[in-house]
């Protein structure tokens, strides 16, 4: 029973651990870096979307979309449109040493004609 105690503390530690990283991570990008807009939108659309950006240079990038409806997913895709990466998040940080593309896919909300959608991708340079 000892050695199972200890398995499980051990395991709930490692969790605790990851979570104050990630927060710690996100504070040393929001603190050490400068949000350099790249492209800052927002529209009014109806139905189902997706935003396309431009082809991005290799850099740091902070990722943001916001809608009255739902954010689905921000995809990370190659020059070539494979993808690189998802996240099922409103916001992301992107690093990466060849160009790339973001894609970010919104849902309508239920019962409404028209909502706002917005995108922000920020290039991040060190203060």
């Amino acid at each position: 029973m000892g050695l199972f105690k200890k398995l499980l503390v051990g395991f709930f530690l490692l969790v605790l651990i990851g979570v104050v990283a990630i927060f710690g991570m996100q504070y040393y990008y929001d603190t050490a870096y400068t949000k350099v807009p790249v492209e800052v939108k927002s529209e009014t659309v109806t139905g189902d979307v997706f935003y396309l950006s431009h082809v991005l240079e290799p850099g740091k990038y902070k990722i943001t979309a916001d809608s009255e409806g739902t954010v689905e997913k921000i995809t990370i895709l190659d020059e070539s449109g494979n993808v690189l990466t998802e996240s099922e998040t409103n916001e992301l940080i992107y690093g990466s040493t060849q160009p790339f593309q973001v894609r970010i896919d919104y849902k309508a909300p239920v019962n409404v004609e028209s909502y706002t959608v917005s995108v922000g991708i920020y290039r991040l340079e060190k203060k």
